[in-house]
């Protein structure tokens, strides 16, 4: 593959052109073997162009001649292995069609990556490729494999972890990873009130939790390494990898947000302030209305946005005509029962 890339970059062309050149030069292709391949290149833009574009706007062909060049030379380099004479021998011996469908399969798994709703014409677009350039097309082609299946990942991941607590509607189209920690360190917090049987209205032992891990970091470390493994261990393989290099940062934002709690404070004021940091302030205030409520005559001050959220949600649900429709306070508390007894965590 090495001597294909320095081939490609001394010469400036694509493989595909850089092998029927040679064979040209060579003598191996002749006339006859040479408008075959002209025209079975012609006829493959002009159906992409029917299938993706339009036939007959000139810009659209130039297009679909460009993106052909580019999936047949994906397809020769995937046959031959980026050897040079088995490429030669490959056009002497079949088709050039051979090569744009070795190349199609490519594109089709990238079709399949993104799905049924996905722009196949945009998709397409990023294999084009012109007779004067060098592109590393397998590299090309690998990154955006991998770029969609990592979304692809990151959806599945934010499907697992989503938590009625945050408030946040993430657009599956532009997937926030931030947000997704979140979702996940909210999992890991509520794995260890679980462990020391708290539930979310036990504000003061909740509390107490905290206190704990800030005098005993040492403890705090090996429960949440316990509760991270516990929970990574109910994930395939990919989403315990993907979530593995997140670790650290949520293990350290915890210790930041120990280190800056006003332990001085309620039970309830502590706990509303640590949904509020690991949420980033997204918390749905359905489920922070009791312990608001519960706070110190001094301490609702102090969060006052909240106040504003929970009027603001009052008054929307004012307006529903069915508010059956949605769950109450006491369902969505009992949610989040669930998940504290829930062995997924």
């Amino acid at each position: 593959m090495g001597n294909q890339m320095k081939l490609d970059k001394v010469r400036a062309k694509p493989f595909l052109l850089l092998m029927i050149g040679d064979g040209i030069e060579s003598g191996s292709l002749n006339s006859e073997q040479l408008a075959k391949i002209e025209s079975q290149l012609v006829d493959m833009s002009l159906k992409i162009a029917k299938s993706f574009f339009s036939p007959v706007i000139s810009h659209d062909l130039k297009k679909s001649c460009a993106i052909v060049m580019g999936v047949t030379t994906l397809g020769l380099l995937k046959l031959c292995e980026g050897d040079t004479f088995k490429a030669s021998k490959l056009l002497q011996d079949d088709s050039i069609v051979i090569c744009f469908r070795k190349g199609w399969e490519s594109v089709n798994n990238l079709f399949k990556a993104h799905g049924e709703q996905a722009n196949r014409g945009a998709l397409l677009a990023n294999y084009q490729y012109s007779d004067n350039e060098f592109k590393d097309i397998e590299s090309i082609h690998q990154s955006l494999i991998n770029e969609q299946l990592d979304i692809n990942l990151l959806k599945q991941i934010a499907i697992q972890f989503k938590n009625p607590i945050s408030n946040l509607d993430m657009d599956p189209d532009y997937l926030d990873e931030t947000a997704i920690q979140s979702d996940i360190q909210l999992a890991i917090l509520e794995a260890l009130m679980k462990r020391h049987n708290i539930g979310h209205r036990d504000y003061e032992d909740f509390k107490d939790l905290l206190i704990g891990y800030i005098d005993q970091p040492d403890v705090f470390f090996t429960e949440f390494t316990e509760a991270a493994d516990s929970i990574s261990e109910k994930l395939d393989s990919n989403m315990s990898e993907r979530i593995e290099g997140w670790l650290v940062n949520i293990e350290d934002d915890f210790v930041e947000n120990f280190e800056l709690l006003a332990i001085e404070n309620s039970g309830p004021e502590v706990y509303i302030s640590i949904f509020h940091s690991i949420t980033l302030g997204n918390i749905n205030p359905k489920l922070f209305m009791h312990a608001y409520e519960s706070l110190l005559k001094s301490e609702k001050q102090l969060h006052s946005n909240l106040k504003d959220q929970i009027d603001v949600e009052d008054s929307y649900q004012d307006l529903l005509e069915d508010e059956d429709d949605y769950l109450t306070e006491e369902e969505m508390l009992g949610e989040l029962s669930d998940n504290i007894t829930d062995d997924h965590y």
